[in-house]
């Protein structure tokens, strides 16, 4: 297996599990396009801030488009808003608390491996690894 059939093979076997966790939890209302919403969202949040305005900044979308679907996903409980403290105009989005722990299931198979990795590969190894991914995702990055 080349580097190519790796990494394809690593993009349907995450994809074909988060179906299967969708499906698994009997998440109904919850698309696939609302997970990654959720993924966003969350990784956004973690860097420090979440706005409407940021995701359609990152997602290459209208705000209106981003607006009906926060708003979707609020109204099922699965995201939260805040109104900035320091700015009252701003409105920070996160995943609700429920929702996050949901989150944490689909995380499972990503942490073992992180674990498994780093417990099978020395420092230096997974420097290099995290170089190729850097590599990727750099190119990811600049169509946009």
């Amino acid at each position: 297996m080349d580097l190519r059939d790796s990494l394809n093979r690593y993009y349907y076997d995450v994809t074909v599990s988060d179906l299967r966790q969708i499906s698994r939890t009997g998440g109904g209302e919850l698309s696939y396009n609302s997970i990654m919403y959720l993924d966003v969202i969350s990784y956004q949040r973690a860097q420090g801030e979440c706005t409407v305005s940021t995701l359609a900044n990152t997602l290459h979308i209208t705000k209106s488009a981003v607006t009906i679907k926060v708003n979707e996903l609020e109204r099922l409980g699965m995201v939260t808003k805040t109104r900035s403290e320091t700015d009252r105009r701003v409105i920070q989005l996160d995943v609700s608390p429920q929702m996050t722990q949901s989150l944490r299931a689909y995380e499972g198979p990503f942490e073992r491996a992180i674990r498994l990795v780093e417990r099978s590969f020395t420092p230096e190894q997974i420097g290099v690894f995290c170089s190729i991914l850097n590599t990727f995702t750099s190119e990811y990055i600049k169509d946009f």
